[in-house]
C-alpha cells in the first residue's frame, strides 16, 4: 500500500498493513533547540525531518492551494509605526497592534465585517466562483500528487472558522445573539461560495480529504452552545457533506480545538466522519470521543505534556491510546504541533516506539 491508500483505508476502519505514522507539524523554535542536541542542520522543516526519520507524509501542511478565504486579498499597509509598534492592516482586511522585535499574539484593533453594510461591502471579494482561487498550475499540481500517491486534500474554512475570521471570535459569538440575520447570511453564503468553487476540483475525482476548519472551542466548552450550532449550522454541514459526496470525497473531518465533546454528535450528524485534534488540556480525550462515538474517526490526542516527560511518559500516553488505534480509523499523534519543550532525544524515542508498535497489519471491522 502507499500512504494515500493505507491513510484512506484505515481512517475507514478497513484493514492495513499498518498504522499510518506522522505528526501534525512541528514549530520552528522545536527545530532550533533540536539543531543542539542531534538533529542534522539541514533539517529545518516537517518535509525534511519526515524524510530523515522515515515518517509518513503529514496531511496537515500540503493541502491544495485553493483560495477559500476572502479574494482578492486586501492590501498589507502599515497604518502607523513607533520604534517598538506598528498597527497593521493585514491581506484578510483584519487590522492590529503588534511589537516589531518580539512577536506576540496582536492586539486586534478592528475586522471587515462589523455590521450588515460591511459585509455587504465585502461581497465582491467573496465570489467562489472567481478563477484567480485556482493557481495557474493547478492542473500540473495535481497530476503531480496524484502521480506521487500523495493524499490529495483541502482545508475549507467552516461555518463558525470563516465568520470568526470576518468579525472576530467574540463580535461573531456575540452575532448569533444580536445580529442572527447576519450570521445566516455569511452561513448561507459559504455553502454558496463552496458550490460555485469546488466544482473545478471535484470533476477531477481526485480529492480524497477535506479538513473543515472551525476552532470553535475552548478549554472547557465550545465558544456557542451546541443548541445554536445545531439551529444555524447543522443545515449547512449537511448541505457540503452531500457536495463532496458526490464529488466523491471520502474522508471530511472537522479540525477544532478546545473542549469540543458536545459538537462531535452534531458534525457526526451532519454525515461527518470525524475529528481531531483532540485537546487533551481541554478535556477532549480521544478515548472518550471513542466511546461515545464508536464510527468516529480520530486524529491526534495524545497529551504534548507527557510526551514532554519523557520516555516513561511517552510509553505511559502509547498504551492509553493502543485500544485506539488498534480499532482502525485512530493515528496517534500529538494534539498540536511537536512543542520545544520536547527534547529531541525523547522526541526520537517517541517515533520509534510508535513505528514498532504501529508496524503490523490491523484488520478492518
Amino acid at each position: 500500500m502507499n500512504q494515500r491508500e493505507r491513510f484512506l483505508a484505515y481512517m475507514r476502519f478497513e484493514s492495513v498493513d499498518r498504522v499510518p505514522l506522522m505528526d501534525m507539524g512541528v514549530w520552528d523554535e522545536t527545530f532550533a533547540r533540536w539543531h543542539h542536541e542531534g538533529l542534522p542542520k539541514w533539517v529545518t522543516n516537517l518535509r525534511h525531518l519526515e524524510d530523515y526519520l522515515h515518517l509518513d507524509l503529514s496531511f496537515n501542511i500540503n493541502w491544495l492551494p485553493i483560495n477559500n478565504k476572502i479574494y482578492p486579498y486586501f492590501e498589507t499597509a502599515v497604518l502607523q509605526e513607533t520604534e517598538t509598534e506598528q498597527i497593521v492592516r493585514d491581506a484578510m482586511g483584519v487590522t492590529y497592534r503588534q511589537r516589531k522585535w518580539h512577536r506576540t499574539i496582536p492586539q486586534f484593533l478592528r475586522f471587515p465585517v462589523e455590521t450588515e453594510a460591511d459585509y455587504d461591502a465585502l461581497l465582491p471579494r467573496l465570489d467562489g466562483s472567481d478563477p484567480g482561487r485556482y493557481e495557474g498550475d493547478f492542473d500540473e499540481d495535481l497530476h503531480w500528487r496524484r502521480q506521487r500517491g500523495e493524499i490529495v486534500g483541502l482545508n475549507f474554512e467552516g461555518m463558525f472558522g470563516f465568520g470568526r475570521g470576518l468579525m472576530g471570535a467574540e463580535h461573531w459569538c456575540m452575532a448569533f445573539l444580536d445580529q442572527p440575520q447576519l450570521v445566516r447570511r455569511i452561513i448561507a453564503d459559504r455553502i454558496s461560495m463552496a458550490k460555485r468553487l469546488l466544482p473545478r476540483l471535484l470533476a477531477t475525482g481526485a480529492l480524497d480529504f477535506v479538513q473543515i476548519w472551525e476552532d470553535m472551542a475552548y478549554k472547557t466548552a465550545p465558544l456557542i452552545s451546541p443548541r445554536m450550532v445545531r439551529e444555524f449550522m447543522l443545515p449547512a454541514y449537511a448541505e457540503l457533506v452531500a457536495l463532496l459526496r458526490e464529488g466523491g470525497v471520502s474522508l471530511i473531518m472537522v479540525d477544532s480545538d478546545g473542549h469540543m465533546l458536545d459538537l462531535a454528535p452534531i458534525w457526526l450528524e451532519a454525515g461527518i466522519d470525524g475529528v481531531h485534534p483532540c485537546e487533551m488540556a481541554a478535556g477532549s480525550d480521544p478515548l472518550i470521543v471513542r466511546q461515545r462515538h464508536p464510527h468516529c474517526a480520530i486524529i491526534g490526542g495524545m497529551d504534548k505534556r507527557l510526551i514532554a516527560s519523557g520516555r516513561e511518559g511517552i510509553d505511559a500516553e502509547l498504551r492509553r491510546v493502543q485500544p485506539l488505534w488498534e480499532q482502525g480509523a485512530y493515528i496517534p499523534m500529538l494534539d498540536h504541533f511537536v512543542p520545544p519543550d520536547l527534547s529531541y532525544p525523547d522526541y526520537s524515542y517517541y517515533v520509534e516506539r510508535r513505528r514498532e508498535l504501529l508496524s503490523h497489519p490491523i484488520g478492518g471491522k
